[in-house]
């Protein structure tokens, strides 16, 4: 070997170990704890301002007091429609809120940080380094992307109220209905509806899942139990950190299994949800909505008028899928009550035991040996 060709080995040699060196001192940098107050798991003020700037110039200037009479009178004209399907009367439901597109982001930010309370009280226990600071800067960012693009499709929501931990001495928050009035007010004006009954076809939709929760008081208590159990999976045994221990370790595989499992009955019990609601609102809708088959037509259209850029997203973020649960639950109605008949179909509502599996779902014969 030439003094050169030892002189180039050694050059290598320090280049690919100063590399190696500058590579876990980066690394302890990332990970090193900062000298400062732990972090939340998500920057909710951040999160809020990337959503409202995605709103546009349209998700202003309603006027709630004005829409809010108005919902009123329209639901207590159709809440008696619901009794054709429901068989069982919608007797007290929550005022119908109207909001304009940052007043639904800030109601669904309620929502999430009800629910992910418990990861959060866990969160500011963990030291803040330059590498979770550098995730959660991603997370406020793709969260804050979806709340905006959430805050211009939806029209309407029901707002059960689940929470995932008990508070000792706190108030549970009553549960509520919301219209997005600038984004009903774009399709009526876009899809030319101003002469059908828009707003009283959606309120009888929200007014379903109201009859759900309302009138079934397990169906939220099971949804708080099964979300609940699926966080503490995730968390070490005692329930207190977000790091496994090595007893977790070791039921990984079990834990995974039943993770599936309840993740799988989720996804069920919220396709029967959407496609329940829709069921009765195209059902009792068609003889007492006016212009309904045009308003069934035009959602159809809008859903079919998404860019690339948002059937990406709703892709990635798993809300195709919760669209296509309308279409599921739906035909699993349709498909129990042309075999068996309304009554049949409510045995839905006994119980947790009694919601179909996403198999039973699109096979309703399945589910009827054993609810006939």
């Amino acid at each position: 070997m030439t003094p050169a060709t030892r002189g180039d080995l050694v050059r290598r040699t320090l280049a690919v170990g100063a590399v190696g060196a500058g590579a876990v001192l980066s690394a302890r940098v990332l990970l090193r704890p900062q000298l400062q107050t732990p972090r939340r798991l998500v920057d909710w003020d951040d999160v809020r301002r990337i959503a409202v700037s995605r709103t546009g110039a349209a998700g202003v200037g309603i006027n709630p007091e004005a829409l809010e009479s108005a919902y009123t009178e329209m639901a207590a004209r159709v809440a008696p429609l619901m009794i054709e399907v429901c068989q069982v009367p919608l007797t007290g439901y929550p005022r119908f809120i109207a909001l304009d597109r940052a007043g639904f982001i800030d109601a669904n930010l309620g929502m999430v940080q009800r629910l992910l309370a418990p990861v959060e009280r866990i969160r500011a226990t963990i030291p803040e380094s330059l590498a979770t600071g550098m995730g959660r800067r991603m997370l406020d960012r793709y969260v804050g992307e979806l709340f905006g693009l959430l805050s211009r499709r939806v029209l309407g929501q029901y707002d059960p109220v689940l929470a995932l931990e008990d508070v000792p001495g706190a108030e549970r928050l009553p549960s509520a209905l919301y219209l997005v009035e600038p984004n009903i007010a774009g399709i009526e004006r876009d899809l030319r509806l101003a002469d059908t009954d828009l707003r009283p076809w959606l309120i009888l939709h929200e007014l379903t899942h109201a009859w759900q929760f309302e009138v079934h008081p397990w169906l939220g208590r099971h949804l708080e139990s099964v979300m609940r159990g699926l966080m503490l999976d995730a968390l070490s045994a005692d329930g207190k950190t977000l790091l496994p221990s090595r007893q977790m370790i070791g039921k990984l595989p079990d834990t995974v299994r039943g993770q599936v499992q309840s993740i799988r009955h989720v996804q069920a019990v919220m396709s029967v949800l959407e496609g329940y609601s829709n069921y009765v609102m195209h059902r009792a809708g068609r003889s007492a909505i006016r212009g309904s088959a045009r308003l069934e037509a035009a959602i159809q259209q809008r859903r079919r008028q998404r860019g690339p850029v948002e059937r990406l997203v709703l892709t990635i973020t798993g809300l195709e899928l919760k669209m296509r649960q309308y279409d599921v639950g739906e035909q699993f109605a349709v498909g129990v009550v042309d075999r068996a008949g309304l009554t049949v179909l409510n045995r839905v509502w006994e119980s947790a035991e009694m919601m179909p599996t996403l198999d039973e779902l699109r096979h309703p014969e399945r589910w009827l040996r054993r609810a006939v």
